[in-house]
Formats: structure tokens, C-alpha cells, sequence
């Protein structure tokens, strides 16, 4: 028998799912000298990635994804490359109901460059 948490926690998701879905901000980083970012877990499964990028050394920015936070992440097609340049701006990249995700810079970074990012549903 599920529990009075579990029975909300399922009428939240339901309530989400059926009125469109809006992760919270996370925020993650490429390091200096770097050009993956760590792992970022979106807390659901969402169709589209908001991305705040901020000025950045030249490079093309795509995604990564996986099934497991600790799994292996694998480019997630071209659909998604994005040439940054160095002016920061938003961006909106389709995810595909991929949940776990990763950063990745064409170029290494010359200092630590931090994203704020979200995944959204309609």
C-alpha cells in the first residue's frame, strides 16, 4: 500500500505532466582548461533544455547525455550545437526526455565558465 507521500508526490507529477512541467535552476561548470562539464541531474525527464550560456572562450556547444548520473555519456546529435562565440545569451535545445546531462565545449575553456540551465515540458 503506497503511503500518503507517495500518493501527492504521484498526483504533483500527474498535475506537472498534465499542465506542462518546469525544472528548477541548476547550475554547472566547464572548468578552466576544460570542455566537459560535470554531470547535471534535471530532476525529471523534459523535453526541452533552457540554457543560460554566459560568455565563453570561442566554441561550439553541444550536449551530452546518459540513463544514470554516473553512466556514460554519449553526444546527443547535431540538432543541438550551438557556435557561442563570446556574448553571453539563452538558448532553448530540445533534450528528448533525457534527464541526465552534460556540457560540452568544442575548445577548452581558459577560466571556469558556469551555466545556469533547466529543463521544461509543454
Amino acid at each position: 500500500m503506497a503511503s500518503l507521500a507517495d500518493v501527492l508526490e504521484s498526483i504533483e507529477t500527474l498535475t506537472k505532466y498534465l499542465l506542462g512541467k518546469l525544472g528548477g535552476i541548476k547550475t554547472i561548470s566547464i572548468a578552466a582548461s576544460g570542455t566537459t562539464s560535470k554531470a547535471a541531474d534535471l530532476g525529471g525527464n523534459f523535453q526541452y533544455l533552457h540554457i543560460e550560456i554566459p560568455t565563453i572562450t570561442s566554441a561550439q556547444l553541444s550536449l551530452q547525455v546518459s540513463h544514470a548520473i554516473g553512466g556514460t555519456y554519449q553526444d546527443y546529435g547535431e540538432s543541438v550545437l550551438t557556435q557561442a562565440g563570446t556574448g553571453a545569451y539563452n538558448d532553448t535545445w530540445k533534450l528528448g526526455g533525457w534527464r541526465y546531462i552534460k556540457i560540452k565545449s568544442s575548445d577548452a575553456q581558459i577560466s571556469t565558465v558556469i551555466f545556469k540551465l533547466r529543463g521544461i515540458t509543454y
